[in-house]
C-alpha cells in the first residue's frame, strides 16, 4: 500500500498506519447499535462524497454469524451511472498481505514450514543475496511481521499485464522503479513495513507447494472461506465486472497489475471481504469462524501483538484497544482505490469499506464514523 503515486512513501505509511493514530475518548461501553449505525452511514456518507468528490463507497457490516448488511452509495462507474452490488470488484492493495499471511500460516498448520527457520532454508528460485547482515535472522515470522530488515516497501505496479516481469526478475529489482529485495538492516530489531518480504513469501508458497500463488489461495483460503469471486489474476471478466477507479482529482484511471501478488494484488468484491472480515471472529462455540482452515492457537499466535513494533502489528493484522475492545484491522491502498476490514473482536462484529479512489478521506471518515458509533466513544484525528 505504500507508493509513491499521488504522494509520497511516507504519506502512504501514514495511510496505512492511520487507525493506530486515532485517539479516543472514553463514555462508554455498551453493545453495538446495528440500527443506529445504518442511520448514522445513511444521514452522513452521501454529504462525505460530495464534500470529498468522491464517486462512491461500500460498506458492509457483518457478525460472527453473517453478512448484516451492505450499504452501497454513489457510483461505481460515474459516466455510466453504475452503482455498486454485492459482487462489484475492487482491488484491495495491501489488504493482499492478509490473506497471504493466512495463506502462508495454513503451511505451518500442515507441517510444511516453521515460523523460525531462515526462510532462504525453503527457497529453491531466489535467495535473499548475500548482505552486511545476517540474512540466516530472517524467518517467516519476522517477514509477516515487517521486523525482518528487507527492503522495498511498496509497489507502483504496472499499467498494462503484458509488461509483468517474473517473481524472480521482480525480486532482483525489476519492479518498476520500486527497487530489489535485500536485507538492509538487523532482523528483529525494528518494524521497517516491507511489501518485498510478501513477495519473498509469495515465491516461499509457490517453491513448497509446487503451485502458482493464485491455484494455492484459492484452494486454501478462498474456497473454504467462500471467496469465491477473489483473485490474484486480473482477466477480462475479472475487469468487466469491476467498479472503474478513479484519481484523487476525481478523474477516471486504469487498472494496475501486479507481479508482487502477495503484497498487492489481490482482486475481490465486497461479499468476499466480509466473509474474510468474519473468519476473525469468534463463533457461539469459541472458535474463530476461520478454525475451518486454520487451528484456533494459530490464529491465536498470528494475531498477537509481536517485539519492536509497538504492541501494534502482529503476523497478520494491526492490533489496538479502544475503550476495553480490541481492535483488528488492516487498510489497502493501490492507484484509484482504497479500502479497510476491521473487526472489534470482543464485539462479534466486524466491517469493510471499500472506496474506488485515491480519496483516503472518505475512508477515514465513514471508519470514524462507525468506531464512535459502535463503541460509543468520540473518535478524532
Amino acid at each position: 500500500m505504500l507508493y509513491e503515486q499521488g504522494g509520497s512513501v511516507v504519506h502512504k505509511l501514514a495511510c496505512i498506519l492511520f487507525f493506530i493514530s486515532l485517539s479516543f475518548i472514553t463514555k462508554a461501553n455498551t453493545s453495538v447499535n446495528l440500527s443506529l449505525i445504518e442511520r448514522e452511514l445513511d444521514a452522513n456518507v452521501p454529504n462525505m462524497l460530495t464534500i470529498n468528490n468522491a464517486p462512491g463507497v461500500v460498506v458492509v457490516l457483518v457478525d460472527n454469524k453473517d453478512i448484516i448488511k451492505y450499504k452501497f452509495y454513489d457510483f461505481s462507474n460515474v459516466e455510466k451511472q453504475q452503482t455498486f452490488n454485492s459482487n462489484t470488484g475492487f482491488n484491495l492493495g495491501s489488504i493482499s498481505k492478509l490473506l497471504t499471511s493466512w495463506g502462508v500460516m495454513r503451511l505451518v498448520d500442515k507441517g510444511l514450514v516453521e515460523l523460525d527457520i531462515p526462510v532462504n532454508d525453503y527457497l529453491k528460485r531466489w535467495k535473499i543475496p548475500k548482505s552486511n547482515f545476517d540474512t540466516n535472522k530472517v524467518t517467516i515470522r519476522n517477514i509477516l511481521s515487517h521486523t525482518s530488515g528487507l527492503s522495498l516497501s511498496g509497489y507502483d505496479g504496472w499499467e498494462t499485464p503484458m509488461v509483468l516481469p517474473n517473481i524472480v526478475d521482480s525480486l532482483n529489482g525489476k519492479t518498476n522503479g520500486s527497487g530489489k529485495v535485500e536485507l538492509i538492516t538487523v532482523p528483529d530489531k525494528e518494524f521497517s513495513y516491507s511489501g518485498g518480504g510478501y513477495t519473498v513469501l509469495q515465491l516461499l508458497i509457490e517453491d513448497v507447494t509446487e503451485q502458482s500463488f493464485e491455484e494455492y489461495m484459492q484452494k486454501s483460503v478462498f474456497t473454504p472461506l467462500e471467496m469465491n469471486s477473489s483473485t490474484f489474476v486480473v482477466s477480462e471478466s475479472v475487469l468487466k465486472a469491476s467498479a472503474t477507479p478513479y484519481d484523487e482529482e476525481g478523474k477516471a484511471t486504469t487498472m494496475v497489475y501486479f507481479t508482487a501478488q502477495a503484497a498487492a494484488g489481490l482482486q475481490s468484491t465486497p461479499h468476499d471481504i466480509a466473509k474474510f472480515t468474519m473468519a476473525i471472529l469468534k463463533n457461539g462455540n469459541g472458535t474463530y469462524n476461520g478454525s475451518k482452515i486454520l487451528h484456533s492457537d494459530l490464529i491465536d499466535e498470528m494475531i498477537k501483538p509481536v517485539n519492536n513494533t509497538g504492541d501494534r502489528w502482529s503476523m497478520s493484522y494491526v492490533n489496538d484497544i479502544v475503550n476495553g475492545n480490541r481492535l483488528l484491522g488492516f487498510a489497502g491502498f493501490n492507484h484509484g482505490w482504497i479500502g479497510l476490514t476491521r473487526s472489534i473482536v470482543d464485539k462479534k462484529f466486524g466491517y469493510v469499506v471499500l472506496t474506488n479512489s485515491n480519496i483516503e478521506a472518505v475512508r477515514n471518515q465513514v471508519d470514524r464514523l462507525i468506531l464512535k458509533t459502535a463503541l460509543n466513544i468520540e473518535v478524532s484525528r
